[in-house]
């Protein structure tokens, strides 16, 4: 019995100074592009990933996108043609720990914290007033906002919040496997260290809905972004915004039912972390004047991926009523 737990300890630990030293898959001529569109923001020392995009309109507005986890403001690139075609300006970020940013391990991640981040850098950038468009990770970094704003705590004013497919309430939010798994301390990170690209591809399109047509490119660009800086290691650290969310369900559920600004959800359906229809059911029950979109069965947990379009036009119509 001795001999086997020997032998299996020597088996795990070359397997995983083997994956630990697998080197990061080469950036994507598109990936490449995307960081030479952006700049760096220190924020405490660590290197924040923005972009400051010029858009169509000279009226002043803004918009703050804000994506999802595990991937990076690359996630909008899709839709972000048509949405210059809606503000004067537009504004993306990588999170901390997420992208091209800085991916400290030695540090407890946030969603306070994610939000500060954004609040310095909208600042530094002269925003004082902005419209926001989140997903997924990015929807509880919005909600933070949101509850700032609500509260007169926050250093930036929100104009309108739009959110797309996140776990937003406990109540109907089923992370999963790998993601509970990597909450389990210790545990989690020494799954993580032996994740590859075949089980994060896995993990990740598996939250994609039928419609979405699976493209290998898209995948390894997902994975590459994950990779950068030494990426694999935080995610543990990361994962807590699922614990977060449940212990500050009053905090940030709550600035969704006190807010008088406008807000909105773009929904789609096939999302196995966020099913349907208890997700919209929930939503439409604990929202008051609840504004929803559901977009085709087809679209899963990634809708800005699967289905820009789709979420374009839902969008615009949003803010066409906000233009009534």
């Amino acid at each position: 019995m001795v001999y086997m737990w020997i032998v299996w300890i020597i088996i795990l630990t070359v397997v995983t100074v083997y994956y630990l030293n697998i080197p990061p898959p080469e950036l994507s001529p598109r990936l490449k592009a995307w960081y030479k569109k952006g700049s760096f923001f220190k924020y405490k020392g660590f290197d924040i990933f923005y972009i400051d995009e010029k858009g169509a309109l000279t009226d002043g507005s803004t918009l703050l996108l804000i994506h999802g986890f595990p991937t990076s403001s690359h996630d909008w690139s899709k839709m972000l043609p048509d949405l210059k075609k809606e503000y004067n300006r537009i504004i993306l970020t990588d999170m901390l720990g997420l992208g091209f940013s800085d991916k400290p391990k030695q540090h407890d991640y946030h969603m306070y914290e994610q939000a500060d981040i954004l609040e310095a850098i909208l600042e530094f950038l002269a925003v004082k007033d902005t419209h926001v468009l989140a997903h997924d990770i990015g929807d509880t970094v919005a909600l933070e906002l949101l509850h700032r704003h609500n509260t007169g705590s926050g250093k930036i004013k929100l104009n309108s919040l739009c959110l797309t497919n996140a776990g937003i309430f406990p109540e109907t939010n089923f992370p999963l496997l790998g993601q509970r798994l990597q909450l389990v301390p210790v545990l989690g990170e020494m799954i993580i260290q032996l994740s590859f690209y075949g089980l994060f591809k896995r993990g990740l399109s598996s939250t994609f809905g039928a419609a979405y047509k699976h493209r290998e490119e898209d995948m390894i660009d997902f994975y590459a972004a994950s990779r950068y800086k030494g990426g694999v290691a935080v995610k543990p650290k990361i994962m807590r915004f699922i614990t977060q969310r449940g212990e500050n369900k009053e905090r940030w559920v709550g600035a969704l039912q006190k807010t008088k600004i406008p807000v909105h959800m773009i929904y789609g359906p096939a999302d196995p972390i966020n099913p349907y229809p208890a997700f919209v059911d929930h939503y439409r029950k604990v929202v008051p004047n609840p504004s929803i979109d559901v977009l085709p069965s087809g679209i899963g947990h990634y809708p800005t991926w699967e289905d820009p379009n789709g979420v374009v036009a839902c969008y615009t119509k949003f803010l066409m009523k906000l233009k009534m």
